[in-house]
């Protein structure tokens, strides 16, 4: 359900050490574009779905786990890639908001991947509870909760950003999953890639993307054949599975099926395609 709340603050309310200015959720992420930037900081949670964010000219691709951190008056925009894009946000400020988000090591506007991604929704999800209460002093129990979350936004980073390194170390198996999409790969070849065995390649796979490794081959591939389908709508469902490294359309149908919800023929019929 989308919500949003404004928390009224008196003027004394802003001379707290934070305070807490907007909050909710939207299930369904729509464009924003802000030439002079906001008034506040603001942190964004991707629950699903796909976006894309602009600070100045550097673009960035926001995707579930991850959140964005927009300082004051620094120019963005964003809009959803793939949808629903499901976004938590909340904007605050105060004296000591600079120096815990430093703290985090978060020193400008950007992207970050934060572990137990759930546990800072929660924290949001309860700071748009208590702006809805009738609780005295509003604004420093909201207070409270955005110090909270800072704090446990700073613990999330900091596993998030070991995440991103071993993202990174997989690099060249991504980079050879996608060259080699229209062929069969095996899990040693993968390994190969980085010079690990299969089993610690598998133990690398759940902690950056939470799947086995050739859980993430099919995705891309059932990925790669969407956009096949929307291109090239007229090519034959045997000729997309090929070209995606499935044996047979039959394989490549049940596991669309599985990813998706749906045969490869509903979703064609579903997106307007012969």
């Amino acid at each position: 359900m989308d919500t949003i709340a404004f928390p009224a603050l008196a003027e004394a309310d802003r001379r707290l050490p934070l305070y807490l200015t907007i909050c909710g959720h939207w299930n369904n992420q729509e464009a924003i574009i802000r030439e002079q930037g906001f008034t506040d900081y603001q942190w964004l949670q991707c629950v699903s779905g796909t976006g894309e964010l602009f600070i100045g000219d550097a673009r960035h691709i926001v995707k579930a786990g991850q959140g964005f951190l927009l300082l004051p008056e620094v120019p963005h925009r964003y809009w959803p890639m793939e949808e629903p894009w499901d976004v938590h946000f909340i904007s605050f400020n105060g004296m000591i908001a600079e120096t815990l988000l430093r703290q985090a090591g978060m020193m400008e506007s950007g992207v970050y991947t934060t572990e137990n991604s759930e546990t800072i929704v929660s924290h949001m999800r309860n700071m748009y509870a208590m702006s809805q209460s009738d609780r005295s002093y509003l604004a420093i129990e909201c207070s409270k909760l955005v110090y909270m979350f800072l704090l446990d936004l700073m613990k999330a980073a900091e596993a998030g950003a070991q995440s991103e390194l071993t993202y990174s170390r997989l690099q060249p198996v991504f980079a050879y999953i996608e060259a080699n999409m229209d062929k069969p790969v095996a899990i040693k070849e993968l390994a190969a890639c980085i010079g690990v065995t299969p089993q610690y390649l598998c133990l690398l796979f759940k902690k950056s993307v939470n799947m086995r490794p050739m859980v993430y081959v099919n995705r891309e591939r059932i990925n790669r054949s969407k956009e096949l389908m929307f291109y090239e709508s007229r090519i034959p469902l045997h000729e997309i599975a090929r070209r995606v490294g499935f044996d047979s359309a039959s394989y490549f149908s049940s596991v669309f099926k599985k990813q998706e919800g749906i045969t490869p023929e509903q979703f064609k019929k579903l997106h307007g395609m012969r």
